[in-house]
């Protein structure tokens, strides 16, 4: 745009300049003034319109055209596609299924309500997204991905988790985010950064009831890898059968982490069985009873898949992340009622994972699913203002099942913001089905410069579809003749050299928009909060944990005269009559009908 107001106010300097000297009969300066002047309009028209010629380096036309704030090419989309669809009245129009809650008129007057800001297009047209649709957000390393995701944090109305290997989303956030008394909590058992954890959550809070001991073992379970091993579906189902069972079990004796880690590492499954049998659970005994069993290589490789997700239990320090202290605890419904913020912060120090990465995703997959509750009993059956997940980073520190989740969220009032580097890092935690379900189910997708992955750029130029462009031929005896070819909109090298702080936009069936976008640091309302040192919240470090408990006996209840024989107790909610291997009859162990000798 500057590059454009500059040619028009040379070409029109130049036209007065040469009036004014013919005026004066000096021919000669004038023709020269009007020369200038042609070539003034000449550039003009080079540089607004480009027409369907097909440049001979494309890569570097469209980046000077996006440095001036103009079209980059004939096929990305015009002015009226970027109202219509990306503007702040196409927002409007769909905030009604996603906000039920605002009128209408509050809904147009604000439209930050109900959408994210996530780019300028070129003319300064701003590009909303409503809080239903999931964003994937794609870019190599320092090339200001969590800087977009901050400044979206920075603005969203309800309550949010953001997941980050630094504390850099604490601190460009968390001031604007307490703003109204909205809480700020920090869960970082690494201390990475010096900032303190706010508050210690333990699996266990809740789980003496069937169904939550469940959810938080398969939570668990999931996040370890059974890359390369043979029926690695069949292995996590079992590791979640067990760890559910001894989740009951220390819940209803009143232990705590700590002792369902002692039990995976003992050899002897006596004292959980005996919990659960006096509790009058003898399905789940019977499932523990398994891992003293006769299948000792069975019962060896579960216990193998178990330390695995409860590794950070062994760290004395991590261990006091799950032992939360008189009032240090989190209450999640409370926490999405008022529209907190949660930031879990955690490093792989070198591994694949975090050790706290099963701790992670047990929480996030605990706050989805009560905010799907909660949300279930509101409006239109979703909850309103939604939970924005930011998960930065997620395959590392908090692998969560996203190809699942990504696939009716939205209908929840839950949105998903899914960073990633390159397709084949989702690839590697979620495997190629599973990066696929989230390469389709994310309707935005924001990449920005900079990606080198050759699959990831094929996919993405694929994506943009291709055009008909005006190429003058260079042949021997047709020189200067010009036809039509079909090229692609957005070649992979053109993707790649796609300037700093711009980014490739691709929504639904949608023209391809290259927008530049906001970051956090940059944002008017983080500036003044920072000249003022209200940047970053104060965070008060949660409360010392609980001692180490005494070993007990368990309390064992006598047996009631007229209590039913075995096979005819009630089954929990989602447990199975097994065979005694692992298999339920109407199942192959793998689903709510099967899994052990009840699940």
């Amino acid at each position: 745009m500057i590059a454009v107001c500059v040619l028009l106010l040379a070409a029109i300097v130049a036209a007065r300049i040469a009036l004014a000297l013919l005026q004066a009969h000096q021919f000669l300066a004038g023709f020269a003034a009007v020369v200038l002047a042609v070539v003034a309009v000449a550039q003009l028209r080079r540089v607004v319109w480009l027409g369907r010629g097909l440049p001979r380096n494309r890569a570097r036309v469209m980046r000077w055209r996006l440095r001036v704030c103009l079209r980059p090419g004939p096929d990305h989309a015009n002015w009226a596609e970027l109202v219509w669809r990306w503007g702040r009245f196409a927002a409007w129009r769909r905030s009604k299924m996603t906000r039920p809650s605002l009128p209408r008129w509050r809904r147009y007057l604000w439209p930050g309500s109900h959408s994210h800001l996530v780019a300028w297009a070129y003319g300064w047209h701003a590009l909303r997204v409503p809080f239903e649709d999931h964003l994937l957000i794609m870019a190599p390393p320092r090339r200001h991905k969590t800087a977009l995701l901050a400044r979206l944090l920075q603005r969203f109305p309800g309550p949010a988790v953001a997941t980050s290997t630094k504390p850099d989303l604490f601190g460009l956030t968390s001031g604007l985010r307490s703003h109204g008394g909205r809480p700020v909590l920090v869960f970082n058992p690494q201390n990475l950064g010096g900032l303190p954890s706010s508050f210690a959550w333990s699996p266990l809070d809740g789980a003496g009831v069937e169904d939550v001991a469940i959810r938080r073992a398969d939570a668990f379970a999931a996040t370890v890898s059974q890359k390369g091993v043979e029926e690695g579906s069949f292995w996590s189902q079992k590791c979640s059968d067990y760890l559910r069972a001894l989740f009951l079990a220390a819940a209803i004796d009143g232990r705590d982490m700590r002792a369902v880690y002692g039990w995976v590492q003992a050899d002897d499954p006596g004292e959980p069985a005996r919990i659960l049998a006096a509790a009058g659970k003898g399905d789940w005994a019977a499932t523990v009873a398994q891992l003293g069993g006769e299948a000792r290589k069975t019962a060896a490789t579960v216990r193998m898949s178990m330390s695995r997700a409860l590794q950070f239990l062994a760290d004395p320090k991590l261990a006091q992340s799950v032992l939360p202290g008189p009032g240090g605890g989190l209450d999640i419904a409370a926490f999405l009622r008022r529209r907190g913020t949660v930031y879990l912060i955690a490093d792989s120090l070198g591994g694949d994972q975090a050790p706290v990465a099963a701790l992670f995703a047990a929480l996030v997959s605990e706050i989805r699913f009560q905010a799907a509750q909660l949300g279930s009993f509101q409006q239109r059956g979703r909850l309103d203002p939604p939970l924005f997940m930011a998960l930065d980073e997620a395959p590392q520190i908090c692998p969560v099942p996203v190809p699942a989740w990504v696939a009716d969220s939205g209908g929840k009032g839950v949105q998903l913001a899914v960073v990633s580097q390159d397709e084949a890092r989702m690839r590697e935690r979620w495997g190629r089905d599973g990066a696929q379900a989230i390469w389709n189910c994310c309707t935005v997708k924001i990449c920005l410069g900079g990606i080198h992955d050759p699959d990831t750029l094929g996919a993405l130029s694929t994506l943009c579809g291709t055009g008909a462009y005006d190429q003058e031929s260079r042949h021997r005896g047709e020189a200067g003749q010009s036809h039509l070819t079909q090229h692609a909109v957005m070649a992979p090298e053109m993707i790649r050299r796609i300037p700093r702080l711009y980014a490739l936009l691709l929504w639904g069936d949608y023209s391809p928009v290259i927008g530049h976008v906001p970051v956090a640091w940059r944002a008017l309302r983080y500036l003044l909060a920072e000249r003022a040192g209200t940047a970053a919240a104060k965070v008060q470090p949660v409360a010392a944990a609980r001692p180490e408990p005494v070993h007990r006996a368990p309390r064992l209840t006598s047996r009631p005269a007229d209590r039913a024989p075995q096979d005819t107790l009630p089954v929990p909610v989602g447990a199975g009559h097994g065979d005694g291997d692992g298999h339920g009859r109407n199942g192959n162990g793998h689903g709510p009908a099967g899994g052990g000798a009840g699940a």
